[in-house]
């Protein structure tokens, strides 16, 4: 564990009794250090250690935390009790941690209450220059936030804007937080609109030093340039992942380039829900149907996501395909609310198809991404076919043929073969970027789709930018490397292109298969408007991460 202040600091032995600011810092202290719980075989803050270096005389005049406060730290002046309530915001984010962080955190919220001398309330009104409000605060994980809000200030500048925990953790939000148009608000005021970082409204991204547990108790000041502060009562704290995630991506709707310095705030505040949602997003079990095949050369990853009749379409057709037979063939169940309906469905399915295969459920939605990387986790092939619910073969034989074109091109990483839609057209013929004009974030563009599957142009095999993830095979040990498919990306989009140009960084080539068709209904496990919401955000992540290699790209191939 990291040294803290606290241990930094003489014993009180070594301090005079009559010098209360060492001692009520040392046992208020060892009040909260009761809530730690240090790892095996390291140092802590353990109360044994705060009671071999208080003195007597001092515990004893401590019967409880409140009495404590009261008797002992209330008549501090306010700088001694702010730098207490710091000494504890330190001491409760060491390392490693509590063992009873509700206990800890109730703790800390009466230490905060007894200590922090409270600001003048904000009013709203015309007649007061300063006006605030805390309009949400939304719970990313223990120790992250997004929040909205408010702050006006008529007389001078806005020099600080701070947000405080109920446990007591202060986070400064200027100059970071994003500013924005509060149209509402300045009209209330009668003032001008207020834009760019002079923007009445705020929202984005914070982290706060120690964890926060507690759900009411939040405060928000401020305070201007001629030092008049003023503080209002934050709202109860959401903590719905899904609710939240669905909140920060409407933000973006406020913006119309993928350069905005909201996605400063937008982007960590996603990637820490994906990785919530991933780590909740477990296997949570795993069905057989069925005798699995003893040596599969390729194993197929299927993610089913809302709609499991897709299974019956595609089992359908593959039972036409001896080649499936010897395939270790994955469904992933991406909904686990329709695991009760697919389990009884997936039986029925086996005893009138006979093909084998398993069904690995998630404990939790989890995404496209996760989805796949799940069932890459059980993969026994060599290679990997990540493919879509909605694709349908052409013809038998097009699992061996791609399996072939990919071990007859060394250099590749991925290959993706011709997809169709249902009246003969191409969909899919591999990927390339484009930009819309005014430097827009890059697009993925489909080659010559919507032209007729026989066109000369998309018979012939070549390397591509990258291909479409409804169809896409790569190495199961080079997926592995690669980490898989990268979480942050929101229900499926741009998740393979984003794979493409990581085999590209490692040297890499993604090439395009002609020989093999299948049709692809393209979208239908996602309903339009799901994939409306979160398109924004992904397109906008993807120029984010790959702009400068995507200009390079496409300047090799004009």
């Amino acid at each position: 564990m990291p040294e803290t202040e606290l241990e930094r600091r003489p014993t009180a032995a070594e301090e005079s009794v009559d010098d209360p600011q060492p001692l009520a810092a040392l046992l208020a202290a060892d009040v909260v250090a009761v809530h730690l719980d240090p790892k095996e075989g390291e140092p802590g803050l353990e109360v044994s250690i705060l009671d071999e270096a208080a003195p007597d005389e001092v515990r004893a005049q401590c019967v409880d935390l409140r009495t404590f406060l009261r008797e002992r730290l209330g008549a501090l002046a306010r700088e001694e009790r702010e730098a207490i309530v710091e000494l504890l915001d330190e001491v409760a984010a060491a390392e490693p941690g509590s063992g009873d962080p509700v206990g800890l955190a109730t703790s800390r919220a009466l230490t905060r209450e007894a200590l922090r001398e409270p600001l003048p309330s904000a009013t709203v009104d015309r007649d007061e220059p300063q006006g605030l409000h805390f309009d949400s605060v939304l719970a990313l994980s223990e120790s992250s936030f997004y929040v909205r809000g408010w702050a006006r200030d008529g007389q001078a500048a806005l020099v600080r804007l701070t947000a405080i925990s109920p446990e007591g953790s202060r986070i400064e939000l200027l100059p970071g937080i994003h500013r924005e148009p509060r149209p509402d608000v300045d009209d209330f005021y009668q003032d001008p609109v207020r834009k760019g970082d002079e923007g009445t409204g705020f929202l984005g991204y914070c982290e706060s030093r120690a964890p926060s547990m507690l759900s009411s108790g939040w405060v928000l000041e401020m305070e201007n340039a001629l030092g008049v502060a003023r503080e209002v009562s934050g709202p109860e704290v959401s903590r719905d992942l899904s609710a939240a995630r669905t909140v920060v991506l409407s933000d973006l709707h406020k913006e119309r380039r993928w350069d905005t310095a909201l996605m400063d705030h937008v982007v960590p505040a996603i990637e820490t829900i994906q990785r919530r949602l991933e780590a909740e997003a477990e296997i949570e079990a795993v069905w057989q149907f069925g005798e699995p095949p003893q040596e599969a050369e390729t194993s197929i990853i299927v993610p089913l996501y809302g709609r499991i009749d897709f299974l019956e379409h595609q089992l359908a057709q593959f039972v036409h395909d001896p080649e499936l037979r010897e395939a270790d063939l994955i469904y992933v169940l991406d909904s686990p609310e329709l695991a009760e309906s697919l389990e009884q469905a997936a039986g029925q399915l086996f005893e009138l198809y006979g093909l084998p295969f398993r069904v690995a459920v998630l404990a939790r939605n989890g995404g496209y991404s996760v989805a796949n990387n799940r069932g890459a986790s059980l993969a026994r092939g060599r290679l990997l076919l990540l493919l879509n619910s909605d694709v349908l073969p052409d013809e038998p034989g097009w699992l061996s043929r791609l399996a072939a074109f990919y071990d007859e091109h060394k250099e590749a990483g991925a290959v993706g073969p011709k997809l169709l839609f249902e009246d003969d057209t191409l969909q899919h013929a591999g990927l390339k970027f484009q930009r819309p004009p005014g430097n827009g974030a890059w697009e993925n563009e489909h080659y010559f789709k919507g032209l007729h599957r026989d066109l000369p142009a998309a018979n012939v095999a070549r390397r591509v930018p990258a291909v479409s993830g409804a169809c896409l095979m790569i190495a199961r040990e080079l997926f592995e490397e690669l980490g898989g498919l990268r979480g942050t990306y929101v229900q499926g989009d741009y998740e393979d292109t984003d794979l493409c140009l990581r085999l590209r960084e490692g040297g890499h080539e993604t090439w395009y298969c002609p020989e093999v068709e299948l049709y692809h209904l393209e979208g239908q496990s996602y309903a339009l408007g799901t994939r409306q919401a979160m398109s924004r955000f992904n397109t906008w992540l993807h120029t984010r991460l790959w702009d400068a290699e995507i200009e390079s790209l496409m300047s090799e191939l004009r």
